[in-house]
């Protein structure tokens, strides 16, 4: 999205019409438009936001009152806005009317005639730039500060979920589970004997016990990371003491608590193993005295007397058929020898016996070798066991004696360090535990529900209504997942490439060696060399700002293309400050100057006039600057002994207040600006 120009027409300070024609070029595609405090920056801003989206920015007061005052004087009812822009080598043009006229329409030059589009305008705008996305490519710099908490930490995840496109997708969760609760209202009036509408309110119970047990779950994991941020952040204090003797003990400290959670890790997959090594040899272990007894039967004595198989059954009956021994002498019936040969059957070994015998042998053989194998494996396993947790008490000892040297230390810096972080230890200590009683409720909750729809898949002799009213409850349930578990891996894999991002402008934008800390869930900020967490202010905290906006944009644009079927693909679009220097340190605004051009295609900035920050000078030296505005004052009143304000473009002063004029109103006029 470029765009091209911006008609006023009786908004807010503009009387009459006023249009701006931005800078398009690839190169020079800044462009300045320079106005005083109170002139008309925001309105001009917020002209553009109500254009496309029909919204204006948090800071923009008195909403209601948007007719220009002087046009309202002269009888004038409505005011207009036009936005000219090319999206995808095609021209639209967006007219947005209110007051007595309201009216939105969206049109595309082709060939020189204004044909109007057929979709709904405000999908199209959304299509192009989505409304929860458009508030950072449009940004408000005077009213949207980021909030800082106590800890120098800004939360973010509200804006990394609009940049991402997850709002459509959380209206659409919460539409599915209003339609859940219709659907199974509908359920109770068709289920006569009400067994399938009882088990559909207890799963019901338990999706609002899972909801808020995640919600608990999630508070807990960030105050968790809150209290180990602190804790580590009261450590580096301590670390850095003067005191050789505080350094060192927390040194050691350090090094023993670090142990203390590898061997804890370490335990946990033994634990794990333990369970594992007993499901796998819990059979050998009530086998093994079947194996004594049957090993001790199955013995070479019980074959004593009979015939080697496998011929031995066959070979008899040979012999008596043919009335003939194998060494050729006649065998009739009746004789001596027929008969002793007969009797042979009843002694001689059945080869399926034989079989079955050679298995069970091995069997029990098996059964022997893996009872020795898993007696082996399970003594080391526990020993292994016992071996950690006497370190770990061991760990838990010593560590307590360094606190308690540290915390004799005659210094009230130090000993205060040291109650702080008693605090934080039982906070991330009950923490810790509420987190795993959360989670095990958790766990038990969605296998409670899982056991409930199973026994609801079963229920036999429903209605065909019921039949389909549940088939309608399991689709919404099965949608509703998949849009979870998408926002779940989005938000998860976005991490990464928020810290990289803003690693990445910090260097371009700071001269300190700064890196950024983010927090599971989405709390962003500066951290120096020494790992110190840096409360962000003035110069630092608009740098921030400035950092964290274009770390969204690029990711906005990254997204663009986007093909996810549940999240709102990204946007490329112009990025737009309003008074983005106001609260930067003269010593930053040069870099931010520079480098701002470079994230996006088209950048417009509206500000005062600061000579001392270099923006102009450094844009125009970097080859960016396209096109230069200014705003004039135009005032009835007399200038008595009033100053005249004036701006100084390319060496020429320019006035920009202007009395004795025939009307109060605002104009906007292009600067000439030379290479």
């Amino acid at each position: 999205m470029i765009i091209k120009s911006l008609i006023v027409e009786n908004f807010r300070s503009f009387y009459g019409e006023q249009e701006i024609k931005f800078a398009t070029d690839r190169d020079k595609n800044t462009t300045l438009i320079y106005a005083m405090n109170g002139v008309g920056k925001t309105n001009l801003l917020n002209a553009l936001l109500w254009c496309l989206h029909g919204e204006f920015s948090p800071s923009f007061k008195n909403r209601n009152d948007i007719l220009n005052w002087e046009a309202k004087r002269r009888g004038r009812k409505s005011y207009h806005v036009t936005v000219v822009f090319d999206e995808n080598d095609s021209e639209f043009i967006v007219k947005r009317s209110g007051g007595e006229i309201d009216n939105f329409r969206v049109f595309e030059n082709q060939e020189g005639n204004l044909v109007e589009i057929r979709q709904d305008p405000r999908l199209f705008i959304n299509s192009i730039i989505p409304w929860d996305m458009a508030g950072y490519f449009i940004s408000d710099g005077e009213g949207s500060d980021l909030a800082v908490d106590s800890e120098g930490m800004i939360s973010v995840r509200r804006s990394i979920r609009d940049i991402l496109g997850f709002n459509v997708a959380e209206k659409a969760s919460e539409d599915l589970g209003k339609i859940r609760s219709e659907i199974r209202a509908d359920l109770k009036k068709v289920d006569k004997d009400k067994e399938l509408s009882d088990i559909e309110a207890k799963v019901q119970l338990y999706d609002e016990r899972i909801l808020k047990t995640r919600r608990s779950l999630e508070d807990n994991k960030g105050s968790l990371e809150k209290y180990q941020l602190q804790i580590g952040q009261v450590d580096k204090k301590l670390g850095g003491s003067s005191s050789a003797v505080v350094k060192q003990l927390q040194a050691e400290r350090t090094r023993m608590e670090g142990e203390r959670v590898s061997l804890k890790k370490e335990l946990r997959s033994e634990e794990v193993k333990k369970i594992s090594l007993i499901r796998e040899y819990s059979w050998v272990a009530f086998a093994h005295r079947l194996m004594d007894e049957g090993l001790e039967f199955i013995d070479e004595s019980e074959l004593k007397g009979r015939i080697p198989a496998p011929y031995n059954i066959q070979l008899v009956q040979d012999i008596l058929s043919q009335s003939e021994c194998i060494c050729g002498a006649s065998i009739s019936p009746g004789s001596e020898a027929y008969e002793r040969i007969e009797k042979l059957l009843g002694k001689a070994a059945d080869p399926g016996l034989l079989n079955r015998l050679q298995r069970a042998r091995s069997s029990l053989t098996s059964v022997k070798t893996l009872s020795g194998q898993g007696r082996g494996r399970l003594e080391e396993n526990f020993k292994r066991c016992s071996n950690i947790r006497r370190r770990i008490n061991e760990l838990d000892i010593s560590i307590e004696e360094h606190s308690q040297r540290i915390g004799q230390i005659d210094d009230k810096f130090i000993n205060d360090l040291e109650k702080n972080r008693k605090v934080l230890e039982g906070k991330i200590y009950e923490t810790t535990r509420s987190i795993g009683r959360l989670e095990q409720k958790l766990e038990e909750a969605v296998t409670s529900k899982k056991e409930y729809q199973d026994k609801a898949s079963r229920i036999v002799g429903l209605s065909s209504r019921a039949k389909s009213i549940k088939h309608k409850l399991d689709i919404v349930d099965q949608m509703d997942e998949v849009i979870l578990t998408a926002l779940e891996e989005a938000e998860d894999s976005i991490h990464a490439v928020l810290k990289s991002k803003i690693d990445g402008f910090l260097e371009r934008y700071l001269r300190q060696d700064y890196q950024v800390k983010v927090t599971s869930d989405f709390k962003i900020g500066l951290m120096d060399r020494n790992g110190f967490l840096v409360p962000p202010s003035g110069g630092q905290g608009a740098i921030l700002s400035f950092i964290y906006i274009s770390s969204l944009i690029s990711i906005a644009r990254e997204r663009r293309d986007s093909e996810s079927s549940i999240l709102t693909p990204g946007a490329i679009a112009p990025l737009i400050f309003d008074a983005p220097f106001s609260k930067l340190d003269s010593k930053y605004a040069p870099n931010i100057a520079k480098e701002l051009p470079k994230l996006v295609d088209q950048l417009i900035i509206l500000m005062y006039q600061d000579n001392d920050k270099k923006v102009d000078s450094t844009l125009k030296e970097e080859g960016k600057l396209g096109k230069v505005y200014y705003f004039t004052e135009e005032t009835a009143a007399d200038q008595g002994s009033k100053l005249t304000q004036e701006l100084v473009i390319d060496g020429e002063a320019i006035p920009v207040t202007v009395y004795g004029a025939r009307m109060d109103k605002i104009v906007i006029t292009e600067a000439n600006i030379h290479d």
